[in-house]
């Protein structure tokens, strides 16, 4: 499966003049009048189970104001907050959760595609429980969101590759896909190397994990960590590569290597 339209930039050359075409747009914003403003009540989403013994949540909205400036505000886990955007103006809308001020993975929705008035959810799902003026983020369009931002961020068009599509592929599958990352399926996307079969679920690994307290993963696709041996040892199937989890006040960097080796570092 293709996640790239062919206009796509694929030359060092071209690279560099999106790059400073984008700047020239950043540091202009909207041009005023062509478009009018669109008023929001975004829906934010509640913490997943797997973080909910955490303290302090708190969920940072960013998006682009009317005028193409960066904004931000800080609101509880699954309430509403009304914001203004530039009408029809494409943007990646994140939301970064947090506990006692230390960021998880994002929730998010593409604008415009993901509201209503521009056809409901974009790729079938963050939209789906939002009604005129209103658009729902979750956690798949947090990835979609973030995939967008990056592509964004090193000078290209994200409009330019299938984010839609991408998030459609990732909700008809149960994997998590932030073991590939958001950095690198930006890079794929951009060499034009990205295959859906990047997103299949990799091999795991039981891994012991410190006891006495409870740990939230990172990212709010991951299950949390089980208990075994009678709650003698806490385990979390893990795949090769770093993971980071949350406990109440303190966090746990894992190191997963070939054949399930692996180490955790508490700090």
């Amino acid at each position: 499966m293709s996640f790239f339209r062919n206009n796509a930039c694929a030359s060092a050359a071209l690279f560099a003049c999106a790059f400073a075409w984008a700047a020239a747009l950043a540091s202009c914003g909207p041009v005023s009048g062509l478009s009018d403003s669109h008023e929001l009540r975004v829906l934010l989403p509640e913490f997943p189970s797997s973080w909910a013994f955490l303290p302090d949540q708190r969920i940072a909205l960013s998006w682009r104001g009317v005028r193409g400036e960066r904004r931000s505000i800080s609101a509880s886990p699954g309430s509403v907050v009304e914001i203004e955007v530039e009408r029809g103006y494409p943007q990646a809308i994140l939301a970064i959760p947090s506990s006692a001020g230390r960021g998880l993975k994002p929730a998010g929705a593409l604008y415009p595609e993901d509201c209503a008035e521009y056809g409901g959810a974009g790729y079938g799902g963050a939209g789906s429980r939002a009604g005129e003026g209103e658009l729902s983020l979750d956690w798949i369009g947090g990835y979609v969101a973030q995939v967008a931002a990056e592509l964004e961020r090193t000078g290209v068009d994200p409009r330019d590759y299938a984010l839609v599509r991408l998030g459609r592929e990732l909700r008809s599958r149960a994997s998590d896909p932030w073991i590939l990352g958001s950095v690198e399926a930006a890079r794929r996307l951009y060499e034009r190397s990205f295959r859906a079969t990047a997103l299949d679920d990799p091999k795991r690994y039981a891994c012991a994990l410190p006891v006495g307290g409870d740990w939230a993963p990172e990212s709010p696709f991951a299950s949390a960590p089980r208990a075994s041996g009678g709650g003698a040892s806490i385990e979390a199937e893990l795949p090769e590569g770093l993971w980071r989890f949350l406990g109440l006040d303190s966090e746990l960097i894992v190191s997963v290597e070939d054949k399930g080796i692996f180490a955790w570092a508490l700090r």
